[in-house]
């Protein structure tokens, strides 16, 4: 079976159609028969985010983000895959590198998450205290629009702890902040965090070769609007606590590959809209020829899929939980019931 629970939801903030979208039925696409053209002026229908890492060390790569990080597991399909959740509406996937999955941990490893804390001191003594394989310190936040500090998992991919400031590059994106709760470890859970550090939001950071190209896509196709201009990268809107930022090629932790060892998802209600959305998209190119339909050991389906590749080569999914009691989960994390 391969591996396709990629997700990612985009929980609009216009929230007139979440309030809509929360009174439908979101436990089967033959349900949601909506177009996305009824709804792409308004809102794109995506309620979370999610990144696919790759590990060859699966125990410890579960270990770390369950242990150290303190992530809750919300969906997994054992020995081969666990999807933590991050922030309310974002989400960390973990995948054994057994050649069941789309990608190889020996890929370069062209993302970086930056997990969203307003405490990012806090968190490099904590991190320090783990161990950590840390690649640039926190410094003082004097009149600088964020800070924070990077490292590597132990995969080698890099995660940023990073802290935005009131100031006028974030003008737009401060009142979106305040307004995210931060989420804590859940009570009993087994951890080394402490149950007061808490994430509030997570940043995707993507690298393209054609930084124009990329912001038409994320843009015009995926229905993100920018909220934060910064000298090298921009920042999108996703989900509720979930961001996508494009970099330029070279300017920030990496330049841009044409493979990498990451899956970019989005989580939604309605996967089939997504798909007849892109169907004819010549800026994202499709790998099925109709929506992908993930099904457990069993043969019961539990995820529709739309996945394909944006225009510098980053595999895509677009995904839909079914409601069935497998995704009771992480159809929970983001306000689905």
């Amino acid at each position: 079976m391969r591996y396709k629970i990629k997700g990612s939801f985009k929980l609009i903030v216009i929230m007139a159609f979440a309030a809509v979208t929360a009174c439908s039925d979101n436990g089967s696409s033959e349900n949601n028969m909506a177009k996305m053209d009824d709804v792409k002026e308004a809102a794109r229908d995506i309620i979370g985010n999610n990144a696919f890492f790759y590990y060859k060390d699966y125990s410890g790569a579960v270990d770390f983000y369950s242990k150290t990080m303190g992530f809750k597991n919300v969906f997994e399909f054992p020995g081969f895959a666990i999807i933590f959740q991050t922030s309310p509406t974002t989400f960390l996937t973990i995948v054994n590198d057994n050649g069941r999955g789309m990608h190889s941990s020996d890929e370069p490893k062209t993302i970086a998450v930056a997990f969203l804390t307003d405490e990012p001191h806090r968190w490099y003594d904590y991190m320090i205290s783990q161990g950590a394989e840390i690649k640039n310190g926190p410094k003082p936040i004097g009149d600088t629009p964020h800070n924070g500090f990077i490292m590597l998992d132990p995969g080698g991919y890099s995660l940023e702890f990073e802290y935005f400031a009131p100031h006028a590059e974030n003008t737009k994106f401060i009142p979106l902040l305040n307004a995210s709760e931060n989420i804590y470890p859940s009570e009993g859970q087994d951890t080394k965090r402490p149950d007061d550090l808490g994430f509030k939001a997570s940043i995707y950071w993507l690298y393209h070769a054609d930084s124009v190209a990329a912001a038409d896509f994320y843009r015009d196709v995926m229905g993100l609007e920018m909220i934060v201009q910064q000298p090298f990268s921009d920042i999108y809107t996703s989900s509720r606590t979930g961001y996508i930022g494009l970099v330029l090629s070279g300017k920030g932790m990496h330049t841009a590959t044409h493979e990498k060892a990451v899956n970019v998802g989005f989580l939604t209600n309605n996967a089939q809209a997504w798909f007849d959305h892109l169907k004819d998209e010549p800026t994202f190119k499709l790998r099925t020829e109709e929506l992908y339909h993930e099904a457990d050991a069993d043969g019961n389906n539990l995820i529709d899929i739309v996945i394909g590749y944006d225009p510098d080569n980053y595999y895509i999914e677009i995904d839909e939980f079914i409601d069935v009691e497998a995704n009771k989960a992480i159809r929970e994390a983001v306000g689905l019931h």
